[in-house]
């Protein structure tokens, strides 16, 4: 009876014994699967400060556009203004040009006139003749002289004329092409097929998007942007891109139908 008592003992013993060893494996475990977890809340965490601060980067770099953009237009009136300054001062060089080929014309007829007239005038003293003609051939000069400076000055004011009318045509160009730019910054794409396996999803942008393969994608969903893309490939209004899932938003899974935009804004 003794004999039994001992070894149900030493069994009941060997068995708590076991228990206890399990009981703290089974600890052990938890508590490693516990730090696993704090570790992975902690990279969620900064993952979601980045993104943050990345949506803030972008919204102030639209901004600056914004204003680049109000600089121009006003850069732009002030050539317009230059340029219907420059219009009125060509218009007064080529009067005044006008009117001095008139003076011009006219002295010539009056010299030619009195020559005509020497031929039949046979009492004029001879030594009064070269007088004039001398004075009115200095006055055909000094009026040649004026001509030409007013000439000159004229050929200035048209090239300046010419010079604004090009800068006017560059600004208004450069205008449209940024105005195309800035707008095509709001435009949006669209995750039409996803492919969690591989990592990457098919993107739809419209034309007016100005994407290439250095642009930076953004995913967003209603107001909130949950994640990030890296262009792939271009194919198109087709674009493949890579799923960057560590930028993902705790929860959340980029899936088709959310909406795709520029990270950071085209200004120019």
């Amino acid at each position: 009876m003794k004999a039994l008592l001992y070894v149900i003992a030493i069994a009941a013993i060997g068995a708590a014994g076991w228990f206890s060893y399990d009981t703290m494996n089974q600890f052990n475990q938890l508590k490693e699967e516990r730090i696993e977890l704090d570790t992975n809340n902690e990279n969620r965490k900064a993952t979601i400060k980045t993104t943050k601060a990345e949506a803030k980067q972008r919204e102030a770099e639209r901004n600056a556009a914004k204003e680049l953009r109000d600089d121009t237009t006003a850069d732009l009136e002030v050539k317009e203004k230059n340029l219907k300054l420059s219009k009125r001062e060509a218009a007064t060089w080529n009067s005044k040009i006008a009117e001095q080929q008139e003076e011009l014309d006219g002295i010539k007829n009056v010299i030619q006139s009195i020559k005509d007239a020497f031929k039949e005038l046979g009492d004029v003293r001879l030594d009064q003749i070269p007088g004039l003609v001398k004075k009115l051939e200095n006055d055909l000069k000094e009026s040649n002289r004026k001509w030409e400076e007013l000439q000159l000055l004229g050929d200035a004011a048209d090239k300046r004329l010419t010079i604004k009318n090009q800068q006017l045509k560059d600004i208004r160009q450069r205008m449209a092409k940024r105005a195309a730019n800035i707008k095509g910054n709001s435009a949006e794409g669209q995750i039409t097929a996803i492919n969690h396996d591989w990592g990457f999803a098919i993107v739809k942008v419209p034309s007016n998007m100005p994407v290439d393969e250095t642009s930076k994608l953004m995913i967003k969903r209603g107001a909130s942007f949950i994640g990030n893309l890296r262009i792939n490939a271009i194919e198109g209004s087709r674009i493949v891109a890579d799923v960057d899932y560590k930028s993902m938003v705790p929860g959340m899974v980029a899936q088709p139908g959310d909406s795709v935009v520029l990270a950071k804004p085209v200004t120019n």
